[in-house]
């Protein structure tokens, strides 16, 4: 990969931009880079728990570049709406699960934000300049062991029924309202989902998009990212677990 990658870029709005505050806050965070997959997770007991803790803690101190960028697209309208893909059922990593768009860093990439484009572009067809980076997120660990970080960016409300989905990675398309994510996130539970196929607790947001008695549940990385995203951004804070019962 090149030695020359640029991480994060310095953000500069007009006052007057509708999401100015949102790229403030997230220009002054000063917190961990690197958010912790340790805490309040059941799933990693014994031996892989202190040995998760000892890479975590070997992270924060290296400084490392993220190994893969997903962007976190809004649009630009008075009641914001998120843009949410689900994967196609074939895929080897995070199958039939609602994702961010995005993917892995390749050797030609500049900066997480081309990282974040490029994959955009591949998997609904948004054209980078149809996008506005607002700024960044603190990386999250994938459940593979990957640093993803995210982008922050908002597209024009003319652009949201020009987005096809690749029939190659993704299985639908949809808009999530901004204001669902205001609403504490229920207690999911899934089956299977955990050592000898215990019960797992986990939050998770769930929306019916076309009000068809099929909703979509948003949890796992795509939760916890947008966790982040309303807590440094907005200040709502939502405590994110995975619990065994």
């Amino acid at each position: 990969m090149t030695n020359h990658f640029i991480d994060k870029t310095a953000i500069t709005l007009p006052t007057s931009h509708h999401f100015y505050s949102l790229s403030q806050k997230l220009t002054a965070y000063q917190g961990v880079d690197i958010f912790s997959f340790v805490d309040d997770n059941e799933l990693l007991t014994g031996l892989t728990r202190k040995q998760a803790i000892k890479r975590y803690d070997s992270l924060l101190k290296s400084n490392p570049m993220p190994q893969a960028c997903v962007l976190i697209v809004m649009t630009d309208e008075p009641k914001p709406r998120l843009l949410l893909t689900r994967r196609s059922n074939h895929l080897s990593s995070h199958a039939r699960e609602v994702s961010l768009v995005g993917g892995k860093r390749d050797e030609a990439d500049q900066s997480s934000a081309d990282v974040a484009l490029r994959e955009a572009f591949e998997e609904v067809g948004l054209d980078g300049t149809d996008c506005e980076i607002l700024g960044y997120l603190p990386m999250q660990i994938s459940k593979k062991g990957l640093l993803v970080r995210p982008v922050v960016a908002c597209i024009g409300v003319d652009m949201v029924d020009k987005l096809i989905p690749s029939e190659d990675e993704i299985a639908r398309l949809f808009w999530l309202p901004f204001e669902v994510l205001l609403n504490e996130p229920v207690d999911y539970v899934f089956d299977g989902q955990s050592p000898n196929d215990s019960k797992l607790h986990t939050p998770a947001w769930v929306y019916d998009c076309d009000d068809d008695g099929t909703p979509e549940v948003v949890w796992g990385l795509t939760g916890r990212i947008l966790a982040s995203l309303l807590q440094i951004g907005f200040g709502v804070n939502w405590r994110w677990y995975y619990r065994l019962g």
